[in-house]
């Protein structure tokens, strides 16, 4: 049996509509709250070595199947990427155009013609877990790609 909430009313807001609300909450906060944090945010450079003797096509992963190609790299080469870490919580994002924060679940190298059956993923923790400014890494294709936990670098 379904149930009708026909005779069911909102609780009222004391004169307050929905719109007065919102604008009185904005003037309150002149930010909007993906940027009011930004300033507990440290630049991060991770560089990625390659030393296998194939390319590596490296994917950034966010949330909800959200991808950005991070580079390819050639067999001997690097690529740095920047991101930027929360003082508060570790967590390693990227900023979008419009400057909300886009957080980062992982970082995939893989052999850049067969990308989906070698990827393998890069540690994030020390970087996340750490204060440094720099860190490194190196991956290996083998079967699939291999990379080192990112240590501090100069």
């Amino acid at each position: 049996m379904i149930a009708k909430a026909s005779g069911c009313k909102a609780a009222p807001v004391a004169g307050w509509s929905a719109v007065a609300i919102m604008t009185a909450l904005a003037s309150v906060s002149p930010l909007p709250p993906s940027r009011a944090g930004a300033p507990d945010a440290q630049p991060v450079t991770l560089s990625i070595a390659n030393e296998s003797r194939e390319p590596l096509r490296c994917l950034i992963m966010f949330a909800h199947f959200v991808v950005a190609e991070a580079g390819t790299i050639a067999p001997g080469g690097k690529l740095a990427i920047t991101l930027s870490r929360q003082d508060s919580d570790g967590a390693l994002w990227i900023a979008r155009a419009d400057g909300r924060r886009m957080m980062i679940e992982t970082i995939d190298c893989g052999a850049a013609a067969r990308w989906a059956a070698t990827r393998g993923q890069i540690p994030l923790l020390p970087a996340r877990a750490g204060r440094e400014a720099r860190y490194g890494t190196t991956c290996r294709l083998g079967g699939t790609v291999v990379c080192e936990d990112p240590a501090p670098t100069p």
